[in-house]
């Protein structure tokens, strides 16, 4: 299997408009190919990209016509299965179609983008995400999940392997209910996303408006600078480090607007670790994040 860097290149912001902090929008095919080149040089060996990240997987494949390198690991995504398909046609058209666009013969891993795919088609469904692997489209196969009782859901078939969920300072649910560790326990590779909660961390606390972040997130924003900067570290580091440490954790994905982004993560990525005691804080006192109203803003579409 390709080695997985511990930082993972989304490409969500390459092909739509994503990100609760993002002021630049989705960048042009030259900026992109910036981006995607500037990830690659600096030791990214993981890309992760889906269907339903616009024209990502499309970028993606014109970027590769013009790089000599080795392709990294690949992620990519199936949609939500729609009612009243055949679902093994589908998910076979799903991964033909993505790898297609990306111009390659085959992915490193496959994963349902809906989690509630799993148990909608049980043992069906694994049976056809298996499938993949044997008729050479991918090395690996697995879920895309928001909450322990999805993980739960897919660990009953042996075909998965494979998981992203959401996970970071503010919201620890996933390591509180002792779930990370069982996924260590199967050996699932664990892809880590909204490390930064789409961006929230970096907002000024004093400028936001959102009544909802208002009540929910600013008090926490304010407390992890404070708590930064008694780390001498930035919000980024501690951040990152706090997740990338977390046992059972392989990789995690970060999103990037601009070249620049990607120097900044590829250092956070490399900061020291945080000690025990600092961990043990972070837990106590960010237990209570009310992650469900936060996220009511932050899965709003973008204009």
């Amino acid at each position: 299997m390709k080695t997985i860097s511990p930082l993972t290149l989304g490409t969500v912001q390459l092909g739509m408009n994503y990100g609760i902090s993002n002021a630049n929008g989705q960048p042009d095919e030259q900026r992109a190919f910036e981006i995607l080149s500037c990830a690659l040089a600096g030791g990214i060996t993981s890309l992760d990209t889906a269907r339903a990240y616009g024209t990502a997987e499309e970028v993606l494949g014109a970027f590769f016509k013009t790089y000599s390198g080795d392709i990294p690991y690949i992620t990519t995504k199936i949609p939500r299965i729609p009612e009243g398909v055949n679902a093994e046609k589908f998910v076979i058209d799903s991964v033909e179609c993505s790898l297609e666009k990306l111009g390659l013969k085959k992915v490193d891993n496959v994963m349902l983008h809906s989690a509630p795919d799993v148990v909608k088609y049980g043992k069906p469904l694994a049976n056809v995400m298996g499938k993949l692997v044997k008729m050479g489209y991918a090395n690996q196969v697995g879920v895309s999940v928001y909450t322990a009782e999805d993980i739960e859901n897919f660990l009953a078939f042996d075909e998965y392997t494979t998981t992203q969920i959401p996970m970071s300072i503010f919201d620890q649910r996933l390591i509180a209910t002792g779930t990370v560790a069982k996924l260590r326990e199967r050996n699932v590779t664990v892809f880590v996303r909204s490390v930064f909660l789409q961006g929230l961390f970096f907002l000024e606390p004093g400028k936001i408006e959102e009544p909802i972040l208002q009540k929910y997130a600013v008090e926490y924003i304010r407390l992890l600078r404070e708590v930064a900067k008694s780390e001498n570290m930035s919000v980024a580091e501690l951040a990152i480090s706090f997740i990338r440490d977390t046992l059972g954790v392989t990789s995690l994905v970060l999103g990037a607007e601009t070249p620049k982004q990607i120097e900044e993560n590829i250092l956070a990525v490399a900061a020291p670790a945080i000690s025990e005691s600092t961990r043990k804080m972070l837990e106590e006192k960010f237990a209570c994040v009310n992650i469900p109203e936060i996220m009511k803003v932050l899965s709003r579409p973008k204009n």
